[in-house]
């Protein structure tokens, strides 16, 4: 069926018939002596006090000698196409244009976006040209990659692509790159590209911008914990520690201390633990509460947590110190064994460094009541000859 004329005037106010199916959509084509403004709509009588408010004067005569096609949907096709009726007649239509501005002719020449999925030369190229674009070029670039951010931030070549977008924009233009990844937390941080996305997303942006992240991790199976032990997950968490104020990352705290006693032995897990004593000073004391709690001496002489009771002494405050150290002496022969041990040798050479007054006393004499046995013992020999050095430093100042 065609639909009744007319759909448009010309200069004579003559009707022009554009016969269109009802059932289907048809481009429809303005003859050239008809003109069309900026938006691709049709000025039908030219020098009207409106259009020339509007510019559409101008791009009318300049547009004058170009045909073009408009695609009707058959559901706004009414039995007659009125003409408009001033300027409001135009603003439902001015926003759609204005926001899908069209891409430089250099950016449209790349392709499509997603053959970066593949081909790594065309990869290195977009990367080169975000790193050496102006602001304007790299929102255009970032424009033409957003139908395929998400498949690029799982991919070995898109990967450095998104990162290196994340780190070259910032803005609004870094924000509706974010937005692509919005619901895919949890699939980012299982793909050994995609994690990498997250942590530059962390670094890179405030952190209102990625409390998604936040939002969409703590629904993983398991809580903050299981992310803690997930082999790319822990990475994650380091960043969120690292970037990102304690009162946010209280929740992740939370759940490591009340898993302290598996966490701190965990391969992945203890790094998390590890951050929260170097870079969150506000949460040091629930850490090392809860270290002792789990006990220090164990923990000390273990190949993985033992690096987390090293750090609890580096980082911690003299109270957390104190405290760390009486729950070693406090156990008899608790830093003898500690001092034979492979790894817990370490953390008695720590010890020994980090501790003063009293505290540093009893540890050197609880080791000097045990020379024969440390000396005996392939690690233990060198914390004795450390003991008997500092015993005859002390000696000598005070006679």
């Amino acid at each position: 069926m065609l639909l009744p004329f007319p759909c448009m005037m010309d200069h004579n106010g003559q009707p022009v018939q554009f016969p269109c199916p009802a059932d289907q959509v048809q481009p429809l084509s303005w003859a050239s002596g008809l003109h069309s403004n900026a938006f691709h709509m049709p000025c039908l009588v030219e020098n009207e006090p409106w259009q020339e408010e509007n510019g559409c004067t101008a791009v009318c005569k300049d547009a004058s000698q170009q045909p073009v096609e408009i695609d009707l949907p058959a559901t706004e096709v009414g039995p007659w196409f009125e003409k408009p009726q001033g300027p409001a007649a135009f603003e439902e239509d001015v926003d759609e244009p204005l926001a899908d501005m069209p891409l430089p002719d250099d950016v449209v020449a790349l392709g499509n976006p997603r053959q970066m999925l593949a081909n790594a030369g065309l990869a290195s190229s977009v990367e080169d040209l975000l790193e050496s674009s102006d602001r304007a070029k790299r929102a255009a670039i970032i424009t033409w990659m957003l139908p395929a951010v998400w498949e690029l931030a799982l991919s070995a070549n898109g990967t450095r692509v998104i990162q290196k977008a994340l780190e070259v924009t910032g803005g609004d233009t870094q924000i509706k790159l974010s937005q692509c990844l919005h619901g895919r937390a949890r699939q980012l941080l299982d793909s050994p590209h995609g994690n990498h996305v997250l942590q530059k997303s962390i670094v890179m942006m405030p952190p209102n911008a990625v409390q998604f992240i936040f939002h969409e991790l703590s629904f993983y199976r398991g809580g903050w914990a299981s992310v803690a032990c997930h082999r790319f997950g822990c990475r994650v968490v380091e960043r969120l520690l690292e970037h990102c104020e304690a009162g946010l990352t209280s929740s992740i705290v939370a759940a490591v201390v009340a898993e302290m006693n598996s966490l701190s032995r965990h391969p992945y897990a203890n790094y998390v633990v590890q951050h929260i004593l170097e870079h969150v000073p506000a949460h040091r004391s629930q850490v090392v509460n809860a270290l002792i709690q789990v006990g220090v001496p164990m923990l000390a002489q273990h190949r993985v947590s033992s690096n987390i009771i090293e750090r609890a002494f580096e980082h911690s405050v003299v109270e957390n110190q104190r405290a760390l150290a009486e729950a070693v002496l406090s156990t008899p022969y608790a830093i003898v064994e500690m001092g034979c041990s492979r790894y817990g040798s370490f953390t008695v050479r720590r010890m020994l460094e980090k501790l003063e007054g009293t505290l540093r006393y009893m540890a050197l004499q609880q080791l000097a009541e045990s020379i024969p046995t440390l000396r005996a013992s392939k690690h233990g020999r060198h914390i004795a000859a450390r003991v008997s050095a500092a015993l005859s430093k002390m000696h000598s100042t005070y006679p």
